[in-house]
């Protein structure tokens, strides 16, 4: 009888063999890397970029700061980096150029300048990069999506204030933001609106201050000087021009209170100066809801339709979220003024 020995493969067969352990053993290994990698599924962290106009502005600044407070940047899920675009359409756009390189989840864009934001807008977009506008408006068509103000329906707000305030008539003075600014082109639009409805009211300057408080008091002082005793009010595009306007004021001996200023903004020292009397009024931007709104819209380009807004701008502003795909969202102004400013004081 003969005995049964090991069955022998020809090396064809043992190959096979090899390679089909070798492909499960593959398998397994890839399975257990995405479950663990927080890189992959939902524990990721996204990297989103904020093209800032320009730091050194309050208003900008401000909207970073709401921007970093919420709240999937306090609990990890996303990273957060600031580009000051120093107030230059090139500085943006180079900054653009690295997020696309760094291959960044999204960009935050504050354009600076609305027509030359476009092409660095759409070469992110090209590349894959959501781009959400806030603050300021793009002129690109291709834009994500863009969360900002009225600003036309701003400038006309305190036209009309203005002419209400004075009655229907007297010589006023406006200072502008940097002139081909999507605000300063809006604001003035709303401006001439109002200006055209009150006949009464003689524009007699208008000026770029560059959204600066320096700027806008060596404007003002000019102005004080060339039209001695004829300045009956002044609008301001926003508010640190506002403020700036109101040192001249004081500067050259005259009563805030005899030459009203609007501004627009509500910073933090814009609302003091209502509080003290010396600024008649402003218009309240909101910046939690340009900057965490924009945020919202991000990461619904990024995590999909089961994404829901995080921030409570949305319910408290009564803002329709209209499933995070609109191209465009509205931001409604608050009036600031001496009777109610009390309740957003700090």
């Amino acid at each position: 009888m003969s005995s049964i020995g090991p069955v022998r493969r020809n090396p064809a067969q043992q190959r096979r063999s090899i390679l089909s352990m070798l492909q499960k053993l593959t398998f397994a290994a890839v399975v257990a890397a995405l479950a663990a990698s927080p890189a992959i599924g939902k524990d990721k962290q996204f990297v989103i970029g904020v093209n800032s106009f320009g730091e050194s502005a309050e208003y900008a600044h401000t909207l970073t700061e709401e921007i970093q407070q919420h709240p999937w940047v306090l609990n990890g899920k996303v990273k957060i980096v600031v580009f000051d675009g120093k107030f230059d359409p090139l500085v943006q756009s180079n900054a653009i150029d690295t997020m696309i390189t760094q291959k960044f989840d999204a960009i935050i864009m504050e354009s600076f300048d609305r027509e030359a934001s476009s092409a660095p807008i759409e070469k992110a977009i090209d590349a894959g990069i959501p781009v959400i506008g806030s603050a300021l408006e793009s002129s690109s068509d291709k834009i994500t999506s863009q969360i900002i103000v009225d600003d036309p329906l701003g400038g006309k707000m305190i036209g009309d204030f203005l002419a209400e305030r004075l009655k229907g008539k007297g010589n006023i003075v406006v200072l502008e933001g940097p002139i081909g600014q999507s605000a300063q082109i809006s604001r003035r639009k709303g401006i001439d609106a109002s200006l055209a409805a009150h006949p009464g009211l003689k524009l007699i300057a208008s000026k770029s201050g560059n959204w600066s408080r320096a700027e806008g008091q060596a404007v003002m002082e000019n102005w004080l000087s060339a039209y001695s005793g004829q300045i009956n009010g002044v609008l301001s595009e926003n508010d640190e021009m506002a403020l700036g306007a109101i040192e001249a004021i004081k500067s050259a001996g005259l009563n805030p209170a005899d030459v009203p200023v609007i501004g627009i903004d509500g910073i933090p020292d814009g609302k003091r100066a209502i509080a003290d009397g010396e600024m008649y009024m402003s218009l309240y931007k909101y910046a939690k809801a340009e900057g965490q709104g924009a945020l919202d819209l991000a990461l619904r380009q990024l995590v999909g339709e089961s994404y829901e807004p995080q921030s409570e701008i949305w319910k408290s502003l009564n803002i329709d979220w209209a499933g995070g795909t609109s191209k465009h969202y509205t931001v409604p102004w608050l009036t600031l003024n001496k009777e109610n400013i009390a309740k957003y004081m700090n």
